[in-house]
């Protein structure tokens, strides 16, 4: 009688150990909860997300788009003043953004995902004139390691920045540039002599104001 209730008590136990370790058990990442990853956005789709006119407030870094619409500090699609929301902000939150606020961008965890944005093919300059000087091919660049952490200025606005994984930049002429923000390499990548004169025709123009 004793081992028969003993027995029972053991597979009583058993059977309740077993349950609680099936409520401790972390929740799988379910296909609702995952479905974000599915869903792409390319640059051009991403700007109609802007927060106007009645649409969401969409920004993506390190390529993952979040839903910043229920955020105080993204009212009208604006932030501080600085930022708009439809754009692909990763440059900005690595290097501009307060990094015990932001977090280097970990304080985006708490915002729902809503997709990712997908990296777009490199681009090449338009194919010259008939007549005008080709100077090589110009190429969007893949930040190694070696090149993490370096102090470095925008190739446009002359502006300094560090170099992180999302930082843009521009091969051309065997020679790496980097950029503030990728509408800026945007810019580079389609005219890169006219970006490249302008800075010697500014320190020309100098020079010859104090002649």
């Amino acid at each position: 009688m004793k081992k028969t209730v003993f027995l029972t008590l053991c597979l009583v136990l058993a059977a309740v150990v077993a349950v609680r370790a099936e409520e401790v058990k972390p929740a799988a990442d379910t296909p609702a909860a995952a479905a974000w990853k599915n869903k792409t956005f390319t640059a051009e789709e991403l700007k109609k997300y802007n927060g106007q006119d009645g649409m969401p407030v969409y920004t993506a870094v390190d390529g993952i788009v979040y839903d910043l619409s229920k955020s105080k500090y993204w009212k009208n699609g604006r932030h501080m003043k600085m930022h708009d929301a439809g754009a692909d902000l990763s440059a900005a939150i690595h290097t501009q953004a307060p990094k015990g606020i932001h977090k280097d961008g970990k304080i985006l965890e708490k915002m729902p995902k809503v997709g990712v944005l997908r990296a777009e093919a490199p681009v090449t300059a338009a194919k010259p004139a008939a007549g005008t000087k080709t100077f090589g091919p110009v190429a969007l660049h893949k930040i190694t390691s070696e090149e993490l952490d370096k102090e470095e200025r925008c190739a446009i606005t002359r502006k300094a920045l560090k170099v992180t994984r999302s930082t843009p930049a521009v091969a051309y002429k065997g020679k790496i540039y980097y950029f503030s923000s990728m509408p800026l390499a945007d810019k580079f990548l389609k005219e890169p002599e006219k970006y490249l004169n302008f800075g010697q025709d500014k320190i020309k123009s100098l020079f010859k104001k104090k002649a």
